[in-house]
């Protein structure tokens, strides 16, 4: 049987130039989650996708509003929706990595090769269902 050309979802971002993207710093991003914005946006590994046409899990009140507006590239890795932020006791008997990093959603450098996998996994599977519509740098606007 002759293999079929690439679906209309897996040609949805195959054209996306990274340099001219528009850069989006976290406090921007947040700013996208169907609240604020009617725009949903959801970040993994740096890159925004537009969720907006995915109401029904993505939208406000829904199962997955807790991912809308930042880049929740740990959040996939640790399969959760949220981290929980240990008290002060807990922070202060951490080494590695930088004290705070490993408690937000998007850092990865301390997760092992499995989920790591996970998170490619994930990007493979928003790349051929969502719009890819800007990028999220670590720094803030001043």
């Amino acid at each position: 049987m002759p293999s079929e050309g690439p679906t209309e979802f897996e040609l949805l971002n195959e054209k996306i130039n990274i340099n001219t993207l528009p850069i989006y710093t976290r406090s921007q991003l947040a700013l996208y989650n169907g609240v604020d914005n009617p725009k949903i946006y959801v970040a993994i590994r740096g890159y925004i996708y537009d969720v907006s046409n995915n109401t029904k899990n993505y939208g406000p009140g829904k199962g997955y509003h807790k991912l809308v507006g930042k880049d929740v590239s740990r959040l996939l890795g640790l399969n959760r929706l949220q981290l929980k932020v240990p008290d002060q006791k807990e922070q202060v008997s951490l080494s590695s990595p930088p004290q705070g990093l490993e408690f937000t959603t998007w850092y990865t450098e301390d997760l092992n090769e499995k989920q790591n996998s996970i998170i490619d996994k994930w990007c493979i599977f928003f790349r051929k269902r969502y719009e890819i519509v800007g990028i999220v740098v670590d720094h803030e606007q001043s």
